[in-house]
């Protein structure tokens, strides 16, 4: 009986093994590539009949990724897909020779057909420089200011970079808004194509420039402002309190008149009623003549 249950337990696991199958995700046998500082997965898919691929961890060059320093790696694991997230591609992920996923499945533990060798990184851009050394653009969408008159480049830096050195599949682009891109005006000039720059910047100019390779851009706002800019805020105070000066000044010339009258006509009123003033008496004045003369 014993015998019995442990044959049948062998050919229910045959059977079970001969059905195990496992495929890998991207399916593709060609060379993989990654771009630098993008993500990327890599998956196992299991579809036997007992529905469980037993998933444990993913290695690079049989050294679990789990022991790497956290948050470089991610692993998701169900019955059926085992997936490694690389979040940020980098230079040294790219010297790992054979990618792999372990399970608990009798003669599947590293089943091969999810096995994957050296990635590739794909040529892309990474970073714009400018003629300030110290202006190094790392993120994919940034923005620098100059002045009307200033020069100004734009330089696409390029990883892995190319051998030869040369870099004719790179594509510059320019737009006022960002939506729509269109070739360089005739004024900016290449140098090696990797390389653009304009010797002396007007309004015309601020815009968006893009750089692209390999479905990959970097794209830098040049912002153009003017050289008094800075002095038009000094120069509003300035006109404003020179207006309020002027407006004062031609109330007071205004209100003059009109004060002087008011301060005459109280002045008459006040010596009016003061009894120490004598008011002159016309009619006595006139008889004091006549009888002066008739003397």
């Amino acid at each position: 009986m014993h015998k019995l249950f442990f044959i049948s337990f062998i050919v229910l696991n045959i059977v079970i093994s001969s059905n195990a199958k496992y495929s890998r995700s991207p399916a593709t046998n060609k060379e993989l590539k990654a771009i630098l500082k993008h993500s990327l997965d890599l998956g196992c898919k299991y579809s036997g009949v007992d529905d469980d691929g037993e998933f444990l961890d993913w290695y690079k060059d049989d050294v679990p990724v789990s022991s790497e320093k956290s948050g470089h790696y991610v692993v998701h694991n169900s019955q059926t897909e085992s997936k490694l997230t690389i979040k940020i591609f980098v230079p040294s992920d790219g010297h790992v020779k054979k990618w792999s996923v372990k399970t608990q499945k009798s003669g599947f533990e590293e089943p091969i057909e999810c096995q994957f060798n050296k990635i590739i990184p794909k040529r892309s851009p990474q970073r714009i420089d400018t003629n300030r050394p110290a202006e190094k653009l790392e993120a994919s969408h940034s923005s620098i200011r100059r002045y009307r008159g200033e020069p100004v480049s734009f330089k696409c830096i390029i990883e892995p970079e190319p051998v030869n050195k040369t870099f004719n599949e790179i594509k510059w682009e320019f737009s006022k808004d960002d939506t729509t891109y269109s070739v360089l005006t005739d004024d900016i000039t290449y140098e090696n194509k990797v390389n653009i720059i304009i010797d002396s910047i007007e309004k015309r100019h601020r815009g968006y420039y893009r750089c692209t390779l390999n479905g990959i851009s970097f794209t830098v706002l040049l912002r153009v402002k003017d050289r008094l800019a800075p002095l038009w805020p000094f120069l509003g105070i300035v006109g404003t309190v020179a207006l309020l000066v002027i407006v004062i000044l031609i109330f007071e010339k205004r209100q003059k008149p009109a004060r002087k009258a008011a301060g005459t006509e109280d002045e008459e009123h006040n010596r009016a009623k003061d009894p120490l003033v004598r008011t002159p008496n016309k009619s006595v004045d006139d008889e004091n003549k006549k009888r002066a003369v008739k003397a």
